[in-house]
């Protein structure tokens, strides 16, 4: 084995002092060497041979240097687990405030399902009650229609269009009945009517004296007289066949007289039989100057045919 010099120990002592901080021994005495590195001799041990490894060499005193301890592994250190995901918060919806308007809407009560069908037919249940209130039209080939034709020709322009009157007497609001009732006692009013139409004012003052109409006539400017009202009623005899005549007259009684339902039916039946009855004796028109008287027992014969199919029928 070969020796190493002391003063190369001594030097290898003072180079690992450096390197550890620790001061080397002085003169004055030994100081025990500090504990070499990891992988460096100790003091005073001798450098293994080349080739051998992890053997001390022998100290000073021929004794063989303890085994250099084998250096420590450094501690592992476990990685730190990977944080747990966090799943992601769904966004968070902010709901539109709602205006008080559509909650009190969404609120009320709906109307019932079964009331739609009930308002589907409600227009048409009201046309029939309507229709069952109102009087049925006038048949347009029949007298009433005839005569509201006539009378818009012919005597609205006097009397005006809806019979309140003008420069001829008011017809409306019953008045005309007044004059030419249909029940008096003692005359008969429609045969007036009817003469009173054909003669006008000047002949009917001929035949029939001032006094025309219902001589009980009540009421104001009765009973009424021939000129009393200033304007002069022309006559109708020539310009008015028998059945515009009697067409006319019959509206005015009906329209403007306000007839109840029950004689102007009547009376309808009357004046087509007694339309038939000139129309059976070739008269076209009636003659200026009739009377009444004359007229009366037309319409007596008329009334008589009448009643009788009226009887005729109740037998069945």
């Amino acid at each position: 084995m070969v020796e190493v010099p002391e003063h190369l120990l001594k030097r290898a002592a003072e180079a690992r002092a450096r390197l550890s901080g620790v001061a080397a021994p002085g003169d004055g005495g030994e100081q025990a060497a500090p504990a070499a590195p990891a992988g460096w001799p100790a003091a005073g041990a001798v450098r293994p041979p080349a080739g051998r490894s992890g053997v001390a060499a022998p100290g000073a005193g021929g004794e063989r240097a303890a085994p250099a301890a084998p250096a420590a592994s450094p501690a592992v250190v476990p990685a730190p687990a990977p944080a747990a995901a966090v799943p992601a918060q769904p966004p968070v919806k902010v709901e539109a405030p709602v205006a008080p308007y559509v909650t009190a809407a969404l609120q009320r009560k709906t109307i019932p399902y079964w009331v739609i069908p009930v308002l589907l037919f409600l227009p048409i249940w009201a046309i029939y009650y309507v229709g069952y209130l109102e009087r049925p039209p006038a048949d347009p080939e029949g007298l009433l229609f005839e005569g509201g034709e006539v009378y818009a020709e012919v005597c609205a322009s006097c009397h005006g269009g809806t019979g309140s009157g003008g420069t001829g007497r008011q017809l409306s609001g019953g008045e005309v009945l007044l004059t030419f009732p249909a029940d008096a006692a003692g005359y008969d009013g429609l045969a007036g009517h009817i003469a009173w139409v054909v003669n006008g004012s000047e002949q009917t003052e001929l035949v029939e004296g001032p006094v025309y109409g219902d001589p009980a006539r009540t009421g104001v400017d009765s009973p009424r007289t021939v000129g009393s009202f200033g304007a002069v009623m022309g006559n109708f005899t020539e310009s008015l066949t028998v059945e515009e005549l009697t067409a006319v007259v019959y509206y005015e009684r009906v329209a403007h007289g306000e007839l109840d339902d029950e004689t102007a039916a009547f009376e309808l039946e009357v004046l087509e039989e007694f339309v038939h009855i000139n129309s059976e004796a070739g008269v076209g028109n009636l003659a200026l100057g009739v009377s009444v008287a004359e007229v009366s027992a037309q319409l007596d014969e008329a009334r008589a045919a009448v009643a009788a199919a009226q009887d005729e029928v109740a037998a069945g």
